[in-house]
């Protein structure tokens, strides 16, 4: 529990949630929800839980303040999701910042060196699965189709 680590040590834990923030934006650098973004609900969600965990003691107590962290950055996560006529886009973002603040509640509460090897492995399969979705499933091709159709629509 948060409680029982050195200054020292909640240092390190909030340095890592801060790094694993950074590396989970690294493959959203170019949107809204980038690496800024990332890093700040790593920190954030660390920065509760560790604060929560020495206010109030007990880990079911604890608990409570994970299930808050996790429901409350659901508006972040809404905030990077647009809506344009019947597509979507920023689901994979919001998707993407969810686990950047489990991430951060693991870094500060639980084992910060899973959650050091947690995030490259997060970044990493998430960039392989848009290259496998560029180049297998053409899902680039089809969202600027989708996107062209929309923007004609939109000048009628």
């Amino acid at each position: 529990m948060a409680s029982t680590f050195g200054s020292e040590e909640l240092f390190v834990r909030l340095l890592v949630a801060g790094g694993a923030g950074i590396v989970l934006g690294l493959p959203y650098r170019k949107r809204p929800g980038g690496v800024r973004a990332h890093y700040l609900v790593t920190l954030g969600a660390a920065l509760f839980c560790t604060s929560g965990a020495n206010l109030v003691g007990p880990p079911s107590e604890t608990l409570r303040i994970i299930q808050g962290v996790a429901s409350g950055i659901g508006f972040v996560g809404a905030a990077s999701v647009l809506k344009r006529g019947s597509a979507i886009f920023g689901i994979t973002t919001a998707a993407s910042i969810w686990i950047a603040a489990a991430v951060g509640c693991e870094a500060a509460l639980g084992n910060p060196r899973l959650a050091a090897v947690v995030a490259p492995a997060v970044a990493l399969s998430s960039w392989a699965m848009g290259h496998l979705e560029r180049k297998v499933f053409h899902r680039r091709r089809i969202i600027q189709e989708l996107r062209e159709e929309l923007d004609e629509r939109e000048r009628r």
